[in-house]
């Protein structure tokens, strides 16, 4: 019994030695190693998930590149040195390397069979609605923008590419073994859509640049839900040269359209909005060129006066004594709750923490004269707005006393391509129909005879308001530094539209910001009936 046992031990000790023998065998052969190290993961690409427009027309990732692989062979040697040098193939290809290289716009792909061509997404095919979308760093994380504060959505909506190949252990490749595509979901569709069109940024963004806006901006707006259909801002900055850009003294970082002004005239349908809502009219006030309150003098913007005026002729022809004298029958209380109700005063969210300016708006305790009441009522003063404030506003009178939140996420784009958008809610009524309705006959009448007729148009009846606000800031020449607005909608029927422009250091509305609202109303009213 003994021996047996003794038997069995030395069979297993005899089986596992071989065992061990065979394992250490496998793991020092070298034919063995080099299959164990042979396989190679070269990453192609890594990109973000798309972002959108409102027709699901991609914003980014809307351009391609080729990348070539390129095994090495005699005939990819010769191609590779004669677009990028000996040298280059020489330390590539020729000590045996698989290489890759994205090829420049006036390269061709070589036609040997020994290479794969790859289509890669360009993240930045254009510059389109720069300011909104932002950038990226070097690790490709959003820096700015859409980029910045939906970071985390488009990066778990991205996809990577990489290629797969035999190598030796001294990493030359191992031609007879073939190259696989890796696509980790890199062709899926997925992302987010913003309320943008891309059609009316583009014009909106060519119309500042033929308009002269150089510092400046645009925005356009849905008037039924307050949807941005396009925002522009001058200057831009560069996003292939971000230091440059940095050093700019224009500033191309900020998105003017997003940023706070002092208002000016264009607040002084604010002001009749209030007093509507007030039942306080001023239907034959009588403006001699000036008007006083608090012992302080104001102007009129017509040195000899208006004579007498209605509303609809005083907003028309933007005469400051009459909203002056508006305002302080209203009183400021009421000129601040109806602003509030409007929209001003407080930030925009985009969503994720993307905040507009606020804008400001006098504190009560400041109204404490008619001077300062006046002041507010003709846009002057602690007040300033952003644009996107102003054509919120405006968007109000044109559908008929609705405020609805400006927005520019409109929801998710799945991989497969579908839509699910994102629930808005209901629009909340600020001011009566009827106050709009007069509202709008005045900007009308704005564009028929008053300050607005250089924004009129044969196509479509607009309702519009200039203003040129005073900084009480100086340029290097001691001149002071002025904000040249222009608001309007269209078409008066049945307003689709809301627009406002903006320009820094402006001389006036009609000259600065009419004939831009015009050539954008125009053109989109040409899309929209192409």
């Amino acid at each position: 019994m003994k021996k047996r046992f003794i038997s069995i031990i030395v069979i297993f000790s005899l089986l596992f030695s071989g065992i061990c023998v065979r394992l250490y065998s496998i793991a020092t052969n070298p034919v063995y190693a080099n299959a164990q190290k042979s396989l190679r993961v070269r990453d192609i690409d890594y990109r973000r998930g798309f972002i959108y427009d409102r027709n699901l027309e991609p914003l980014t990732n809307n351009a391609f590149r080729n990348v070539i692989c390129l095994k090495p062979c005699e005939e990819s040697f010769q191609y590779l040195s004669d677009i990028r040098g000996k040298q280059f193939a020489t330390d590539t290809l020729g000590k045996g390397y698989f290489t890759t290289l994205s090829l420049n716009k006036d390269e061709a792909p070589p036609t040997n069979s020994q290479h794969l061509t790859l289509d890669i997404y360009e993240r930045y095919g254009d510059s389109l609605a720069l300011h909104v979308i932002g950038y990226t760093d070097t690790d490709n994380n959003g820096v700015s923008g859409i980029e910045k504060y939906y970071n985390y959505e488009l990066i778990n909506s991205g996809g990577g590419i990489s290629l797969t190949y035999q190598a030796s252990a001294t990493e030359r490749m191992l031609t007879d073994f073939p190259v696989e595509i890796r696509n980790n979901g890199y062709y899926q569709k997925g992302g987010i859509a913003l309320t943008l069109d891309r059609t009316i940024q583009s014009i909106t963004e060519r119309a500042l640049l033929n308009g002269n806006i150089n510092k400046g901006g645009a925005i356009v707006l849905d008037v039924k839900t307050s949807a941005i259909l396009a925002c522009a801002s001058t200057p831009v900055f560069d996003r292939n040269n971000i230091e440059k850009s940095l050093s700019d003294k224009n500033a191309p970082f900020i998105n003017r359209a997003f940023s706070a002004y002092p208002v000016g005239s264009v607040f002084k349908s604010v002001t009749a909005a209030s007093a509507i809502e007030n039942n306080i009219t001023s239907d034959n006030y009588y403006c001699s060129g000036s008007i006083e309150k608090s012992g302080n003098i104001f102007n009129c913007n017509k040195k000899e006066g208006h004579g007498s005026l209605d509303l609809k002729n005083a907003l028309a022809l933007s005469c400051n004594p009459y909203f002056i004298n508006l305002g302080t029958k209203t009183g400021g209380e009421k000129l601040l709750n109806t602003a509030q109700k409007l929209g001003f005063g407080k930030a925009t969210d985009m969503g994720n923490g993307f905040f507009t300016d606020s804008g400001t708006l006098p504190d009560k305790s400041l109204l404490n004269s008619d001077a300062a009441v006046g002041n507010l009522a003709f846009g002057q003063g602690y007040l300033t707005a952003t644009p996107l404030q102003i054509a919120t506003c405006y968007a109000i009178f044109a559908n008929g006393g609705i405020y609805n939140a400006p927005h520019i996420y409109s929801g998710k784009v799945n991989p497969d391509g579908s839509f699910s958008p994102e629930r808005k809610t209901d629009g909340k009524r600020v001011l009566k129909a009827e106050t709009c309705e007069q509202i709008k006959e005045a900007l009308l009448q704005t564009t028929l005879t008053g300050t607005g007729k250089t924004a009129f148009s044969s196509l479509f009846d607009s309702c519009t308001k200039t203003a040129t606000a005073q900084s009480g800031r100086f340029d290097e020449n001691g001149n002071e530094i002025n904000y040249s607005w222009f608001v309007g909608f269209f078409p008066y029927d049945d307003p689709q539209y809301v627009i406002c422009v903006i320009k820094e250091n402006g001389s006036s509305g009609s000259t600065d910001g009419a004939p831009v609202y015009k050539e954008i109303a125009e053109k989109i009213y040409v899309y929209d009936h192409s």
